[in-house]
């Protein structure tokens, strides 16, 4: 599970933030399951998301993705010459793993590698082209570290070492819809309905779901078949989705291309929840309610709350325009963006002080009023 993360000099955070799942930081017995990310457009939100993003891309395919002398696709505030420091903290198997990195376009700085159990163990550290480590791990500091722009956890995947696969399977889990230049396309995010039919269609209990789904959000879709038949120009396998509807006591079908650009997005989103869900994962989705009506929005959210759902505590961390989530969520699993002087900051509702934000009463209307940030400031 995902702990905690931050970054500085990253993007329009200068001073830098950090965001805590944990209820308390000296425990980890009360982790969320869902964090909220609010705030006026061009505030930030984007950004926050970016650094999993980011994260995840670097740790996991640095070392394929980029070229030997290829510049690392990381923004400082501004394009500031200062270095870029990005943290993240785990739990895994009650042991707690954190990766610090501090880096530039250039290069790589240094890298850390943190295990807790019992106490903070510094099992890897990278400075620049040196590595030190424990015992345990000291067969990665027989790789060549010429590569100045490729995370050494990229690296040691790469030539093989098995020890590093823990780590590098916590940021494998990740799963976001933005990179460094902004939001990915759909087919970036998502699988295609061609991909996601042919899933579909080989597992009939997931698509049973998906249409109980669909059922309960009342759209009129009274069941889903796929039907595989081949493509006469490839002559390859394809899978074609039919949505029934019963009208006037017959039925009747539409394809997918037919149905509305909300069912549409569901049909290929809810593939992708019950993937995160069925791994652990950690989903992060910039503008999750694109395309969905509000109504909905608290079935999904359920999909990581329901312990039945998500018995493997997957998580699901978002940026939403949505103002009736922060009283669904509360106060500590909803955090607000801001930006002044064109530098953003973020605080968890649980961080502003005195007694503005009560359990017995709901959020958005104080929200709203402008008393706890968060909102735009529009000029007449």
């Amino acid at each position: 599970m995902l702990l905690e993360f931050g970054a500085e000099n990253f993007c329009s955070f200068k001073e830098g933030f950090e965001i805590s799942f944990q209820k308390s930081k000296n425990s980890t017995e009360d982790i969320a399951n869902i964090i909220a990310v609010k705030g006026a457009n061009a505030s930030g939100k984007t950004n926050v998301i970016k650094v999993l993003s980011f994260l995840r891309d670097f740790t996991t395919n640095s070392f394929s993705y980029l070229k030997p002398n290829e510049e690392i696709d990381i923004y400082s505030f501004f394009y500031n010459e200062e270095p870029t420091e990005i943290y993240i903290i785990f739990l895994e198997d009650k042991i707690e793993y954190k990766y610090e990195l501090i880096l530039t376009n250039e290069k790589i700085i240094s890298e850390k590698i943190w295990r807790k159990d019992k106490r903070d163990t510094l099992i890897v550290e990278r400075y620049e082209d040196s590595i030190q480590t424990t015992k345990e791990y000291k067969e990665l500091e027989t790789i060549n570290l010429n590569r100045k722009n490729a995370s050494i956890i990229s690296t040691a995947k790469q030539y093989g070492f098995e020890k590093i696969d823990i780590i590098y399977e916590l940021f494998n889990r990740i799963i976001t819809n933005v990179h460094q230049l902004g939001k990915k396309d759909n087919k970036d995010m998502f699988l295609g309905v061609d991909e996601v039919s042919k899933f579909y269609f080989e597992n009939q209990k997931r698509l049973n779901t998906i249409m109980h789904f669909l059922q309960k959000a009342d759209i009129g879709i009274s069941s889903i078949e796929i039907i595989e038949s081949i493509d006469e120009r490839t002559k390859e396998l394809k899978y074609t989705p039919i949505f029934h509807y019963e009208i006037d006591e017959k039925e009747s079908f539409l394809t997918y291309y037919e149905q509305s650009s909300g069912t549409q997005s569901l049909y290929l989103q809810l593939h992708l929840y019950f993937s995160i869900l069925q791994v652990g994962g950690i989903l992060a989705l910039d503008e999750f309610d694109i395309n969905l009506h509000p109504d909905l929005l608290p079935m999904l959210l359920n999909f990581f709350e329901d312990k039945e759902l998500n018995p493997n505590n997957a998580q699901f961390i978002f940026t939403t325009h949505n103002y009736d989530i922060m009283d669904r969520l509360g106060k500590y699993k909803t955090v607000l963006v801001n930006k002044e002087d064109n530098e953003s900051f973020l605080y968890r509702l649980d961080e502003i002080p005195g007694d503005i934000i009560r359990n017995d009463r709901p959020i958005s209307p104080i929200y709203n009023a402008n008393k706890i940030g968060g909102k735009p400031k529009i000029k007449a």
